[in-house]
């Protein structure tokens, strides 16, 4: 029998304007979910925006805990530890580095984070919101009885049926420490004009796939 392994469901109060929308329209304080592999949580793996001046241009992406200090305000964060087998566990890391891999190929399911009111996923080839992505994991790869015979899960239903895994709730400044901006690009310098055309482009082809109905 293969050592007991653990996946780390990060849920999170983010610090900036579109969370905060995010979080008016649920009516639910949580508004961003995530996974990690280590209880470090130095970085966890998401679907969100790639730099902090482009909050419509998203896909993959690998995020500090730095990135939810935002000039002082201060993430917060509630973990859930799910365990998994040994075998389980390495079939998520080989999955998740699929992604990493080709991740210009992923992008952020912009039209399913508008229909989530609706109660709605709207598949779209390789495009996920943070919740699709790491519940589709969840699902595959963890034996996770309250997430059975469930459809559509909105953020406040998926942090509630992990309650019984929650390890710790609390800011995510106690992670800062051992952290660093390895491999996320959020901090970057972009221009306008460069974030204006990176968004158009990335939204383009996810409308071009949802017409395709490509999934």
């Amino acid at each position: 029998m293969g050592e007991q392994k653990f996946l780390y469901i990060i849920f999170l109060v983010t610090p900036f304007g579109t969370g905060k929308i995010i979080r008016m329209v649920t009516g639910f304080p949580y508004n961003h979910t995530g996974i990690s592999f280590s209880s470090e949580l130095k970085y966890f793996y998401s679907f969100a925006r790639h730099y902090k001046k482009a909050p419509f241009y998203g896909g993959f992406a690998k995020e500090s805990v730095l990135r939810y200090n935002n000039n002082g305000k201060i993430a917060k964060i509630k973990i859930c530890k799910v365990p998994v087998s040994e075998e389980n566990f390495q079939n998520a890391k080989k999955y998740v580095d699929n992604v990493k891999e080709h991740s210009d190929e992923y992008i952020y399911n912009l039209i399913s984070a508008v229909a989530f009111p609706l109660r709605k996923n709207i598949r779209i080839k390789k495009a996920y919101t943070c919740i699709e992505f790491v519940l589709g994991i969840l699902r595959k790869y963890a034996d996770v009885p309250e997430l059975e015979n469930t459809g559509f899960l909105s953020v406040k239903e998926f942090c509630e049926r992990l309650d019984p895994y929650a390890v710790y709730e609390g800011s995510i400044e106690k992670f800062f420490e051992c952290a660093d901006w390895e491999g996320d690009t959020f901090p970057e310098e972009k221009s306008a004009f460069s974030c204006w055309k990176d968004t158009l482009r990335n939204n383009l082809t996810l409308l071009f796939r949802f017409i395709k109905n490509e999934k």
